[in-house]
């Protein structure tokens, strides 16, 4: 089964666990010759409260808003492809806007993914619940394959 991976999906929300993730993702991809797509989705804030329920101006500066995260997303995504992954044609990346789940299940099919590769949890605090919802959703909907990745505890004894 995985000698038939040719794309790694790898979503990235910028937390450490996300970025270990990635890195396997991209271990594994080097391992059976896959291209990696890393994939940040940009949650628009109206996702939580309708844009029609607040004023003009808000809803002016919550386009800004999105816009600039949009933006400063795309900027990290290409730093990371250039840095850590030397520009590398098996590395693509893309920046999404709207709900999580369901931009990367639509992702995942239009681009023939084989299996998508996310870390247990991402970012902390307020937006646990909801970025820690992601990665259940994502193995009950997505179209292919979905492997979670656990990093273990430095100095932890691994699990038997």
């Amino acid at each position: 089964m995985i000698q038939n991976v040719k794309k790694i999906l790898a979503p990235l929300d910028f937390s450490e666990h996300s970025m270990a993730a990635m890195h396997g993702a991209w271990e594994l991809a080097q391992e059976t010759d896959a291209d990696v797509h890393i994939v940040h989705v940009v949650v628009p804030h109206h996702s939580f409260i309708p844009l029609m329920l607040v004023s003009n101006a808000e809803q002016d500066r919550e386009l800004m808003r999105e816009s600039a995260m949009e933006q400063q997303a795309e900027e990290e995504l290409a730093r990371i492809k250039k840095d850590e992954f030397k520009n590398s044609k098996k590395v693509s990346t893309a920046v999404l806007k709207g709900a999580a789940v369901q931009c990367l299940v639509d992702y995942a099919k239009k681009n023939a993914i084989d299996l998508i590769l996310l870390s247990t949890h991402g970012r902390t605090g307020g937006e646990t619940i909801l970025i820690g919802s992601v990665t259940e959703k994502l193995v009950r909907h997505a179209p292919c394959s979905v492997l979670v990745f656990r990093r273990r505890d430095r100095g932890a004894p691994a699990a038997s």
